[in-house]
């Protein structure tokens, strides 16, 4: 924690580089001496495993054909919906590049406000 710290206020990041090309400094805080660095003195501060993936989400929300949210059972979940990044991947585990997830997203936000509109006009039938 020292030496991360002491490299934040230094603004040099020995260990990896964040900070050192113009796509870091673009999304970083400005303000900072590294716009990709700040020292970690407030606690508390949290930790968890990250693994690397060739997809946006390698995971999420399982649905069916309607984009209905299914249960661990296989049932769907009524009224839950999911689509885009926080849905499972139509291409499974792969990615076969940028802007593969806007497609899909698109088409089953579609189905899925279609669905939605079917069901809310059967409920008003009834």
């Amino acid at each position: 924690m020292a030496r991360f710290n002491k490299l934040a206020k230094d603004g040099h990041d020995q260990d990896f580089q964040r900070g050192v090309s113009a796509y870091d400094r673009y999304y970083g805080d400005p303000t900072l001496n590294n716009p990709n660095l700040a020292p970690l003195e407030k606690a508390p501060f949290y930790a968890i495993p990250i693994y690397p993936g060739d997809i946006g989400t390698k995971g999420g929300l399982v649905t069916d054909n309607l984009a209905r949210v299914l249960h661990e059972n296989g049932q769907h979940i009524q009224g839950l919906y999911a689509t885009g990044n926080c849905a499972a991947a139509v291409m499974g585990e792969t990615y076969p590049g940028p802007g593969a997830t806007i497609g899909p997203a698109m088409v089953f936000g579609y189905i899925a406000a279609s669905e939605m509109a079917a069901v809310a006009a059967r409920l008003k039938e009834a």
